[in-house]
């Protein structure tokens, strides 16, 4: 996914520069959604835009870049100064602001800070996915967030009895005889309910242990779930799956 970028700047060579050196080096990983002259129309339209980097100028007309990042900081998550006088670097860095870039700008250091925003980035996604994991292990949060044409459902992981994958969707069977379809295949689902009372009993069929009501023998068998509905059990997980309840060899 690029990144979503704005720039800001009084004197329009500066901006065309600095817009041609992100298309021309760093394509792969930004687009420059908007351009702007005047900073108080940029302010507006940060907060519609959501750009995930805003480059701006610090010396313009009727506010400065640092009054400008004073008033985006909330709303932005990387600010990036441009600017030909470096006397501005000890308060760009009080503003905490990413990056200062002096013109011209090298095009090395641009793209250095371009690399710096992806690590920042990745650093902060592997913190919330650990974080959401933890969240959701926990005995106080234990639910899963699924996505569906709907919007998200929140549902208790109690109250899941079976997911059935069928080719790209996976169909959660619920407790009230509900069902939800997610556009996930059952081997993303497996890996999201690392729970061990959920089971990959069959390529096919995920069951939560805490419903199985009977099972049936055969080359690999039946299993029974408390809502009357049956699922396959594979022969390769027959012994596993017995196991668990004490019946296994």
């Amino acid at each position: 996914m690029k990144y979503k970028v704005v720039i800001v700047d009084d004197e329009e060579h500066c901006i065309n520069t600095l817009k041609w050196q992100l298309e021309q080096y760093c394509a792969d990983d930004v687009d420059v959604i908007a351009v702007f002259s005047e900073p108080n129309e940029a302010i507006k339209e940060i907060l519609i835009l959501k750009p995930d980097i805003v480059f701006t100028d610090i010396e313009m007309p009727a506010l400065s870049g640092l009054e400008l990042a004073a008033n985006i900081e909330n709303l932005v998550d990387h600010i990036v100064f441009t600017t030909a006088y470096d006397q501005y670097a000890i308060k760009a860095i009080k503003l905490n602001v990413l990056d200062y870039l002096l013109k011209p700008i090298d095009r090395n250091e641009l793209m250095e800070t371009i690399e710096k925003i992806k690590t920042i980035r990745s650093v902060k996604k592997d913190k919330q996915d650990n974080t959401n994991q933890e969240l959701r292990k926990s005995k106080f949060v234990n639910k899963i967030a699924l996505r569906n044409n709907d919007g998200i459902s929140f549902i208790s992981l109690d109250n899941i009895i079976f997911i059935e994958g069928d080719s790209a969707y996976s169909i959660f069977h619920m407790v009230n005889q509900k069902k939800i379809v997610i556009s996930k295949t059952l081997s993303f689902v497996e890996e999201l309910l690392d729970e061990p009372f959920f089971f990959r009993v069959h390529k096919s069929y995920i069951a939560n242990l805490k419903y199985v009501e009977n099972y049936i023998r055969g080359d690999g068998g039946e299993i029974i779930m408390s809502n009357g509905m049956s699922i396959s059990l594979s022969r390769n997980k027959k012994e596993q799956f017995l196991k668990i309840f004490g019946q296994g060899h």
